[in-house]
């Protein structure tokens, strides 16, 4: 199915989901871009449908593929018709994060038009969800939902490989990453958000979108603007199983706890800055300049210094960077 307009779409998925409707079961809308994803993408497919809360729709848009994605999303699109649109356009590969916020301005739209409670969730194609994954974030979300507020609501996952063999239980523990660091300053220097374990309400959408293109990712923006703003709660559970093979667009990489050795001394001493962080460093200070020219006005006067810091760190010597950057990370 083509994109139609958005009445006639909250009026298909409203007839779909009749029963959970009368029960006042928001409807969740689930939005999940496609590239040459034909090795795991019927699995997501179904663990998307086994969903516990099933008061769904499955917005799919192909980035490009050059594979059997898209006759897999056919055959999924007549299975679940009611449940399920494919949107075409001519936009071409716009890659995960430009084809994510398409798809969140889509939702944008559509969730304007409706007069149900609906929220966002964004979805890899290589991944498993649990079947509680779209209760335990749809439970928290409605505890913190003012509707006045961006409330953004995600979890931990899962590392598998690719077989869907257990890696580890935690990607947070996997990478280093602390959850209950929800702080703005904390984010702007460390993503915590996994983008495909996220749920947005309205408010969020609204005052994130359209992401811009100097964002670093899409969630990394998301994470930015519901720290700032309003409220970034991350659930202590497992809720994906987070696929790693060849193909990842970024993928879990291994946390190594800093210790003090004869073996880590050089590292600690060396005089060179690392290419990699130099280019996070750089991202991270587009992605904060980004910020403050859209929100300027809004900007609670205790970021800025910090949004002014993080700019400036690629222009720092490494010792400088290495300060400013703990000192960034730090807890208030």
């Amino acid at each position: 199915m083509s994109s139609a307009d958005n009445n006639t779409v909250c009026s298909l998925s409203s007839s779909a989901a009749t029963a959970d409707t009368a029960r006042n079961m928001p409807l969740i809308l689930i939005m999940l871009p496609v590239f040459n994803g034909e090795h795991y993408l019927a699995e997501q497919l179904d663990s998307i449908f086994a969903q516990n809360h099933n008061n769904i729709l499955l917005v799919c848009r192909d980035d490009g593929s050059a594979d059997r994605s898209v006759d897999i999303l056919a055959r999924y699109l007549t299975a679940h018709s009611e449940k399920m649109l494919l949107l075409e356009d001519t936009l071409g590969n716009l890659g995960a994060s430009g084809s994510f916020s398409l798809l969140m301005q889509w939702a944008l739209k559509y969730m304007q038009s409706c007069p149900q409670n609906v929220y966002v969730a964004l979805a890899d194609q290589d991944d498993i969800w649990h079947a509680d994954k779209l209760t335990c974030t749809l439970q928290v979300m409605t505890a913190a939902d003012d509707g006045h507020i961006p409330v953004l609501v995600h979890s931990d996952l899962h590392v598998v490989d690719k077989h869907g063999q257990l890696m580890s239980p935690s990607l947070m523990a996997y990478q280093g990453l602390d959850p209950a660091r929800t702080d703005f300053p904390a984010q702007l220097v460390s993503n915590t958000v996994t983008g495909c374990t996220v749920l947005m309400n309205q408010v969020l959408l609204q005052k994130a979108l359209p992401v811009p293109d100097d964002a670093v990712m899409h969630d990394w923006w998301l994470s930015l603007v519901a720290s700032c703003f309003g409220r970034l709660l991350c659930i202590d559970k497992s809720l994906v199983d987070y696929r790693q093979h060849d193909s990842n667009t970024l993928g879990a990489r291994a946390h190594a706890p800093a210790t003090f050795s004869l073996r880590a001394l050089p590292k600690l001493l060396q005089f060179k800055q690392s290419p990699d962080a130099q280019r996070l460093f750089e991202q991270a200070a587009a992605q904060a300049a980004a910020f403050q020219n859209r929100y300027r006005h809004e900007i609670p006067v205790q970021h800025q210094q910090r949004l002014h810091n993080v700019m400036r760190l690629p222009r720092l010597g490494l010792w400088g960077q290495r300060v400013l950057f703990r000192q960034l990370r730090r807890r208030n």
